[in-house]
Parts: C-alpha cells; structure tokens; sequence
C-alpha cells in the first residue's frame, strides 16, 4: 500500500509539471492590413467525421468564415470532410496535420495548447477575433444573428469568457440521428463552482499567453471579460458574483453526447494521475451533469432567426443549403 500512495504521489507531481508546460507566452502577431472585423475558430480534434459537418455548418451560419483544424492524427474522414467546407477559388477551411508528441525535460509540451499559438501566429494578424473550442462546443448567439455582432459591444475587451452550458445524454443509450442541436436540448443547472467552466474569444493581436481555458492579453493582463461585459481576474471567473453568466453568448457543451459514445471516450483516458482514477473522476462528472437538468432551446431560437424551424431543414442546410429560384441560399 505505501509503494502504490508514493507511486499516486509522483504520478501526481509529474501531472502538475506537466500542466505547468502548457502555459505558452508568445510575442502576438501585429494586426495586419487585411484584419477585419470577423471571427476565425481554431480547433484540434482527432476523428470527429460523424460532426465535423454540422459543426462547420452551424458556425458559418453564426457568422464564423475561417476555421483553422488541427488534426491529430484522424483515422477516418474528418480532414477531408472539413476540406469539402471550402467554396470554389475560397480556402476558408484550412487542415493541419497535428501530432505532437514534444517534451521538454519532465515537462510535456501540450498539443492542443502548441496547436492554437501556431493558428495565432500563423493566422492572428487576419482576424479581429479568435475563438478556441471543440466540435462538442457550440457558441450561441442569444440576441443577435450572428456572433460578430453580439461582439460588438465588447470590442474594448480583448479576452472574453464564454460559460460552458453543459448538456447530458438526453437518455440516448447510442448515438442519436438527429443533428446534436435537436438530439440534445437538456441542459445541466450547475450549483456548484467545479462545473463553472469557460472557453475564450480573444483579440490574437493583444494575446502574450495562451493555455487551454485560460488566456492573457496585453490590454487586460490577467483578467477577462464576461459575455455582458464584466471584467474580473481569470482566477476569480468561478467565484465572482454575477461572472457566470450567458445573456449575450451561450457556449453549448454536448458533454457526454450518447452514454455508448461516452464510455468510449472514457476508455481512451491515459493523461492525468493513474488513468483508472483519472477515468473515475470523469465518470462520476459526467454523472452529475445528468441530473438537475432543464429544457434549454436557445439554439433553436437562433436558428429560427435563419429560417431554420425544424430538423428536417437543418439537415438540408447541413448537407447543402436550399437555394431559391434565382440561385440564392435560403439561409442568411
């Protein structure tokens, strides 16, 4: 028993050191002539083909016209998919190959955190705005037809906290038909700070440190800005009165998706202290984000906003959107 606790232990500590590595501080990249005031998403994701379509889809509707996709290391169609995304003489999706398998000493260098200072550096000096989520992570405007211009109103801040809305299984035992906007619409009422999580929007040219949730800008320091324009420390965004917060932009996280797809994504748990333990954290999480839950339809309201009602004519946009007569898509 006491040769298994020191093994816990120094599993523990090299976890810490190795989470210490994935904070990156970088020089930002200057805005350039040709930014504008538009929005590019970086994504890594690793054999994602049964959402890749219906991500990119729904977040050219919310307004997103660059997507910068970091594969790693895919073994079915999600590249290619992502690249049937790009119109004619139009490269607005653009797929790099990504396994990174880097150390420095002790400390590994983390992919996903490598992979977004290289969409910064590479792309940033483009784009006003910069988001960094997953493909189980949809960003909802509340108010507005697009994410631009539910922006607008924060562009004095350049590091914004999105609130993730995390939504449950839905009582799918395996992976529904339907698209995950109408497959999922039960949504988990958080009532205690271990579920209080955020993903970032932020300005890439005032951007000097980057970590998966966490991100510091030149103008903000270590601070952010919430959705209604409340600016609290980083480390305070759990705590603050009021911070949690989704008026503006929901950030809809279809955490577990099927309970089928759900244990598989357990079995592929290896990071973290031991895997049997790190796996049994995640568990018993996803357990509790299927309880205390509420109907939450935000995203199909802005759908409709688009004149997309019902399921029938999402799939339809998805898979190529209905044009009328004069050859115009009746989706804005």
């Amino acid at each position: 028993m006491l040769a298994l606790n020191l093994h816990r232990h120094l599993e523990k500590r090299l976890w810490r050191s190795r989470r210490a590595a994935e904070f990156l501080f970088i020089d930002a990249p200057n805005a350039g002539k040709a930014q504008e005031n538009n929005l590019a998403v970086v994504l890594i994701c690793k054999d994602e083909e049964d959402y890749i379509d219906e991500w990119i889809k729904y977040h050219e509707l919310a307004g997103v016209r660059h997507f910068y996709i970091y594969d790693n290391g895919s073994s079915d169609s999600t590249a290619t998919k992502a690249r049937a995304h790009n119109c004619e003489g139009e490269k607005t999706v653009i797929v790099h190959p990504w396994i990174l398998k880097a150390s420095a000493g002790q400390c590994a260098v983390c992919p996903q955190s490598a992979a977004y200072a290289h969409a910064i550096l590479c792309y940033g000096n483009k784009h006003r705005w910069m988001a960094f989520i997953d493909t189980d992570e949809f960003i909802v405007p509340r108010q507005h037809g697009t994410v631009i211009e539910a922006l607008d109103r924060l562009g004095k801040y350049s590091n914004i906290s999105l609130f993730w809305s995390q939504f449950g299984h839905c009582g799918h035992a395996t992976k529904p038909s339907n698209p995950c906007a109408f497959a999922y619409m039960l949504r988990h009422q958080p009532d205690e700070p271990h579920f209080y999580h955020f993903k970032c929007i932020i300005d890439p040219a005032k951007l000097s440190m980057i970590y998966v949730h966490y991100y510091v800008t030149t103008n903000m320091g270590t601070t952010t800005s919430n959705d209604k324009g409340q600016v609290e420390e980083n480390k305070n965004r759990t705590r603050a009165a009021g911070f949690v917060s989704s008026e503006c932009l929901q950030l809809n996280h279809y955490r577990t998706k099927s309970i089928e797809e759900s244990n598989i994504k357990l079995q592929r748990i290896m990071h973290g202290w031991i895997a049997a333990e790190r796996k049994f954290e995640i568990y018993n999480y996803i357990n509790e984000v299927n309880t205390n839950l509420v109907e939450d339809v935000a995203i199909l309201d802005f759908l409709g906003r688009h004149g997309i009602n019902n399921c029938e004519d999402y799939n339809q946009y998805i898979n190529g959107a209905q044009t009328s007569e004069n050859g115009k898509s009746t989706y804005s």
